[in-house]
């Protein structure tokens, strides 16, 4: 948008298009959405604000992505983003439908925990893929999953970034944290014919007072950590932009682009851990992200994964991203 470029300056409809007068029309009607634009005497005017609203013109202008974001739907109330993406897949031709709702009534997360966000606060977002089955070669549809778990939770993170002090964390498998509190969820499910929706929980503009009170020490939001409130299109776009970047990647090179993102990004690594699975829970330092087989973890505290079985030292275990059913920090024997 040329008044938002201009700043704070003051900008004549003559300057905003080849036809002033549609260009005074087009303003009145972003008023009227709820852009804050200011006018003054001369006729001209300023950009003051966002639209408390999501923008689909905003959002898809000048996009540039290549899968994600073809079509772009806005709804203002929805069961679940995840639920209309997962209707859309019975068609191929809906890949990279982005579905983006101001409030859910049955919002979830991972292991059908509820995602609750006040109205017009934070971004909703569903979308939908059809990835090919050899995306990930480790052979388990499970293992895809959970790539495009960290996929979509490395996009979050650095779309966070932008707006916060600190770098954003991923605590596995799919929060996104600022300063050890979460800002973020992933929630990844299979739709039919080999589609899968990836969903994005993001809490933007939700001050302190508005979480939940059990929720207060161990949750944040764009807004807590920016100091003020943003623009919630712009964080959209930016997140579908991400987005799109790392599947492309993928796409054309497979999951191993992303790997050095997410090791950089992962609060486990290098630190001791239990790790639960189905059958034991192991003990050790996770020492690597493997996308083709899992996490490697070393039974002994210092060690690099090349040289550690080399050398005897210590005892390296990969285990599969589907047999992880949790990760946890271990602090103090």
């Amino acid at each position: 948008m040329r008044l938002k470029a201009a700043g704070e300056s003051f900008v004549a409809p003559d300057d905003l298009g080849d036809d002033p007068a549609q260009a005074a029309r087009d303003l009145d009607a972003l008023i009227g959405f709820g852009y804050q634009i200011g006018r003054d005497d001369l006729g001209r005017f300023t950009y003051e604000g966002p639209a408390p609203r999501l923008c689909p013109d905003q959002i898809e202008h000048d996009l540039g992505t290549r899968w994600i974001g073809r079509r772009i739907a806005v709804w203002n109330r929805v069961s679940s983003t995840n639920d209309l993406a997962s209707q859309a897949s019975g068609s191929t031709s809906n890949e990279g439908l982005v579905v983006l709702a101001e409030d859910q009534t049955r919002g979830r997360g991972r292991r059908g925990r509820a995602w609750i966000a006040p109205t017009r606060s934070s971004i909703l977002m569903s979308v939908l893929l059809f990835p090919p089955p050899g995306l990930v070669s480790a052979g388990d549809p499970a293992a895809g999953l959970a790539w495009l778990t960290t996929l979509a939770a490395v996009a979050t993170a650095e779309t966070t970034a932008a707006w916060t002090p600190c770098e954003p964390s991923i605590k596995w498998p799919n929060d996104v944290r600022v300063a050890g509190r979460k800002i973020a969820g992933v929630l990844v499910e299979r739709g039919v014919a080999g589609a899968v929706v990836l969903g994005v929980g993001l809490n933007v503009n939700i001050a302190h007072d508005q979480l939940p009170p059990d929720l207060r020490e161990v949750a944040t939001s764009i807004q807590i950590e920016h100091g003020r409130p943003v623009d919630r299109s712009e964080v959209a776009r930016r997140l579908i932009r991400r987005l799109d970047y790392w599947y492309d990647a993928s796409l054309a090179q497979g999951p191993l682009p992303l790997t050095s993102a997410w090791r950089s990004r992962c609060e486990h690594m290098g630190r001791q851990v239990e790790i639960a699975t189905p059958l034991e829970t192991l003990t050790g330092v996770l020492v690597n992200l493997d996308p083709e087989t899992g996490l490697i973890l070393c039974s002994t505290p210092g060690l690099e994964p090349e040289n550690s079985s080399e050398r005897g030292e210590g005892v390296l275990t990969t285990i599969p991203f589907a047999q992880v059913l949790s990760i946890r920090e271990r602090r103090g024997d």
